[in-house]
């Protein structure tokens, strides 16, 4: 297992998926927010237990891509 390798969710046991969010969206045409920017969001696939990881400013706008995802991941696998 790699360092980088998700671990499964801590509470449930089941397998956690990487979500990447644009940071922009678009409505009527107008795109608002920023565009070509994404944050990483890491989230458990069973539906009844929800649990995920918000970060605060992981996202492309102050981190590279690989920055940002490598945090997400970094942060999911700490939980205890």
């Amino acid at each position: 297992m790699s360092k980088y390798d998700l671990l499964p969710c801590p509470f449930c046991g089941e397998d956690v998926y990487l979500d990447r969010v644009p940071l922009w969206r678009s409505c009527n045409g107008i795109t608002h927010g920023y565009y070509g920017e994404y944050e990483f969001d890491v989230h458990c696939r069973n539906p009844e237990c929800g649990c995920n990881i918000p970060l605060i400013k992981n996202n492309t706008i102050y981190y590279s891509e690989e920055e940002a995802r490598l945090n997400a991941i970094d942060q999911w696998n700490r939980r205890a």
